[in-house]
């Protein structure tokens, strides 16, 4: 099993560090590579970003596995990320090659939805929020360390839905009351999965289930 195609793109996170007036947005950045892989698709397009570097593949091929069963289901295109995450924002270098791929299709338009996982899902709440081409998030077993961003940052968010998901047994699913104000805004969910640890070990079915039931739910 594998991608109708793997790309491998540089990121200069140096650039952004330059161009940036936050201060409080700055990390140490470098140059490194990106692995997108692509299974092709629909008009409604679903980006996975993976944990803190995890591999575009996914750990015994998660993604794209992941990926092949959603296309096959729903006919959707998947792209999927590894994750050399460095604290500077990847989404810039990853929306050129989602838009790259919407041309060569020649749609006029389309739907995007993110899903990130741990750190990719951390990405989300510092980056994605801020996105308006994304309608609907996915932040699976996002770390609870910065509650303040959390409850800075996710309220930007102005698409159609931003679901949090833990696993019952992930280390910050003890802290998930901490998000409870957040369910006062009306686009935003959160969510459990009972058993499943941070790698959803023993409930990858469920963990393949979480697009169909957040992202997927009207098609």
């Amino acid at each position: 099993m594998e991608f109708d195609s793997l790309i491998s793109k540089e990121f200069d996170s140096r650039k952004i560090q330059m161009l940036s007036t936050d201060a409080s947005t700055l990390h140490f950045g470098r140059k490194m590579l990106i692995d997108y892989g692509i299974v092709a698709g629909s008009s409604t397009v679903i980006f996975v970003k993976a944990g803190q570097n995890g591999s575009v593949c996914g750990y015994k091929n998660k993604y794209i596995r992941l990926a092949r069963k959603l296309n096959e289901k729903y006919g959707c295109t998947v792209i999927c990320s590894s994750n050399p995450y460095d604290g500077n924002n990847p989404l810039d270098n990853a929306f050129e090659i989602i838009e790259d791929y919407i041309k060569g299709k020649n749609y006029t338009e389309y739907r995007l939805y993110y899903i990130g996982y741990s750190a990719g899902a951390t990405i989300g709440i510092k980056f994605a929020v801020n996105y308006t081409q994304i309608q609907r998030c996915l932040l699976v077993n996002a770390p609870l360390r910065n509650i303040g961003l959390i409850y800075k940052n996710v309220p930007n968010f102005k698409g159609e839905k931003l679901t949090f998901v833990y696993g019952a047994k992930d280390v910050s699913y003890s802290k998930i009351g901490l998000l409870e104000n957040l369910k006062t805004i009306n686009n935003i969910q959160i969510s459990t999965v009972e058993g499943a640890d941070h790698h959803f070990s023993q409930n990858e079915d469920d963990f393949f289930l979480l697009p169909e039931k957040y992202l997927l739910y009207d098609i």
